[in-house]
């Protein structure tokens, strides 16, 4: 959705809504201050991210006089509209406080750089379901980076690795092929999403910190820590690793990488999480639908960008040839280019998943394009099912025509051709995890 078009809608959904809130609903912080609405949750996101697309909201929808106040991990962004002092509160102490938040009714939206539990989904169950589309909303893409001190010569880890240095087993870098010293893991706090990303993807599992993991207080503490100790490794947000140390992560029989912004975007990468934003779907106010639709529309996805995450928005991707690739799919690797919107499925089920449903509008965006009109569209089905190749093939052949079916039924677009090629490629060996990650749709363009 174009910039104008997004200002457009937030301000025809606000006019007489927003007037209504502003004079009947809003808590004040300071006296004669309007609360339009509240956050809590991530750090990740509510350091920088948050308080960046709350004052894009605010210009989108004409507020004037808009600045920050920020007291360690809490912020207020304040503003005038409409002549009325108001003010936007943003309290980033870990994912899951985003949770309680909702629960107690101390805040309208919960940042998460993770997916919400099941047992969150069972304390919030009152108000509806928070695992549908009217609730979970992912608003970027973020990977964790693995870190170390600049004179560190370890350059890549595989997850196992990374496994036995949180456990214990791997105790010194001389194990690893670096030098003599004791290794120091620093581990985020059990509230933090980025620390609970970390467990799901090297664990499997939460787990309790180990009595020699350090835990840190926050990202800056990560950063700080790993700069100045030799023995340190930790990890950060993408946004937040710049400038240091990074190791390249090997997962499963896919090769080593360092992310950049295309293999992130397309969820491959071992350590890439979604950034998202929760509401309660038996509330509504119409500053908190028009702020996520803000977030999610062009202009929004923009400041995700600028602020250092990876937005959500299409583009090509040149993606070099898997030699063993199945000949159809190497042919269609050289001659063509990835978007970086990759389809996946709700828990591995036959159902699109939140972002999928949302990335169908912004596929058909970047397909309406002028400079696009004479592309053609392949969608390519994977698997998870390794036993029966002929099952495999039949499964990869049917998640992509659930794309090609929810893109002409919804969206008109039916000139897309559909590929199979069954279980090749999986980016994940997890029993758990790969009816999630290995059951996907490519979208190719030539």
């Amino acid at each position: 959705m174009g910039r104008c078009r997004a200002f457009k809608y937030v301000s025809r959904t606000l006019v007489a809504a927003a007037l209504y809130l502003l004079s009947t609903s809003g808590i004040a912080s300071e006296p004669g201050d309007t609360t339009l609405f509240r956050l809590t949750g991530s750090n990740t996101i509510g350091a920088d991210l948050a308080p960046a697309q709350v004052k894009g909201y605010l210009r989108a929808i004409g507020a004037t006089n808009i600045t920050q106040r920020s007291e360690g991990e809490k912020h207020w962004v304040n503003a005038t509209l409409h002549g009325d002092p108001v003010v936007v509160p943003i309290i980033a102490l870990g994912s899951s406080t985003g949770f309680k938040a909702l629960n107690e009714n101390s805040a309208d939206i919960g940042m998460a750089s993770r997916r919400i539990k099941p047992r969150e989904i069972g304390m919030l169950k009152r108000f509806g379901d928070f695992t549908g589309p009217q609730a979970e909303h992912v608003i970027g893409l973020d990977a964790l980076i693995v870190t170390v001190h600049k004179r560190n010569p370890v350059s890549q880890l595989s997850l196992d690795q990374l496994a036995q240095i949180y456990r214990g087993e791997i105790r010194n870098w001389a194990q690893l092929g670096g030098p003599d010293l004791p290794i120091r893991p620093l581990h985020r706090d059990i509230e933090s999403g980025t620390r609970a990303t970390f467990d799901s993807e090297v664990f499997g599992a939460s787990r309790p910190a180990e009595t020699f993991v350090y835990e840190v207080s926050g990202n800056h503490e990560t950063r700080a820590l790993v700069q100045r100790d030799p023995a340190a490794i930790g990890y950060l947000p993408y946004a937040d690793a710049e400038g240091l140390q990074k190791v390249a992560v090997k997962a499963g029989e896919l090769a080593a990488i360092v992310p950049d912004r295309g293999i992130i975007a397309t969820e491959d990468f071992p350590l890439t999480r979604r950034l998202y934003l929760y509401r309660n779907p038996g509330r509504y106010n119409a500053h908190v639908d028009a702020f996520i639709h803000f977030v999610e529309s062009h202009a929004g996805q923009q400041i995700v960008a600028d602020v250092g995450f990876i937005n959500l928005t299409p583009v090509a991707l040149q993606v070099p040839a898997y030699a063993n690739a199945p000949d159809n799919y190497r042919q269609l690797m050289e001659t063509g280019s990835r978007l970086s919107i990759s389809f996946r499925f709700a828990d591995g089920s036959a159902e699109l998943d939140n972002r999928a449903l949302r990335d169908l509008q912004r596929l058909q965006d970047f397909m309406t394009r002028e400079e696009n009109h004479d592309l053609s569209l392949t969608l390519v089905g994977f698997s998870d099912y390794k036993a029966n190749r002929n099952i495999s093939d039949l499964i990869s052949r049917f998640r992509a025509l659930k794309v090609q079916g929810a893109l002409l039924r919804d969206h008109q677009m039916g000139d897309s051709r559909i590929m199979s090629v069954g279980a090749f490629a999986p980016l994940t060996g997890d029993s758990e995890q790969g009816p999630v990650k290995n059951s996907r749709v490519e979208v190719w363009i030539n």
